[in-house]
């Protein structure tokens, strides 16, 4: 057993003993504290890699022997009971750490959703588009949509019945009056 071990509880069975039916809480923690805390920390510090850790760990250990021996409770060997219970207390940490990261996917979001202002554009934008559409003829309106889709100019070709070069051609006049009616708008509202 290391010196601050069995100082640690030389001083412990002293000052248990100087009192009758209650141990003095405060000779009992302190004693505790002077002799155990940097070992302990070193303990926690080992087990969590964490400097904050290892203090809280170590704080919460110290708090807990005081709320036994307040309760009259003082445990017989207080350096394997501070071990023990700094052990436990890492180990619900790293328990709730687990948890937490489990069921953080479902958690609120910080992400802010889309404003008012931008909602109005977008849907003022999709009326302003589906209007523009609605002035193609069927074919360029199918084109168009087909190529947004993904489609390439042959295959486009395919499904309406022209030929690649022709499509080609109506797909750009129809770009140029989608776009010539959108900048018109723009235009209007500026």
């Amino acid at each position: 057993m290391p010196e601050t071990a069995v100082a640690a509880n030389v001083v412990f069975e002293d000052v248990r003993s100087r009192t009758a039916d209650r141990p003095n809480v405060v000779d009992i923690v302190s004693a505790a504290y002077d002799a155990l805390e940097r070992p302990l920390y070193a303990f926690a510090l080992g087990i969590t890699h964490s400097g904050t850790a290892a203090e809280d760990l170590v704080q919460e250990s110290f708090l807990r022997l005081v709320r036994e021996v307040r309760a009259g409770r003082p445990p017989d060997n207080v350096r394997a009971w501070l071990y023990r219970v700094c052990a436990n207390l890492a180990t619900s940490r790293g328990r709730r750490a687990t948890i937490a990261t489990r069921y953080l996917p479902f958690l609120a979001t910080r992400e802010v959703g889309e404003t008012p202002e931008a909602r109005h554009l977008r849907l003022e934008l999709g009326a302003e588009l589906t209007a523009a559409l609605a002035d193609l003829s069927h074919d360029e309106r199918t084109g168009l949509l087909l190529s947004a889709g993904g489609f390439h100019g042959p295959e486009i070709a395919d499904m309406i019945g022209r030929t690649h070069g022709a499509t080609r051609t109506m797909l750009t006049r129809a770009r140029l009056k989608v776009q010539a009616r959108l900048s018109g708008e723009v235009d209007r509202r500026a």
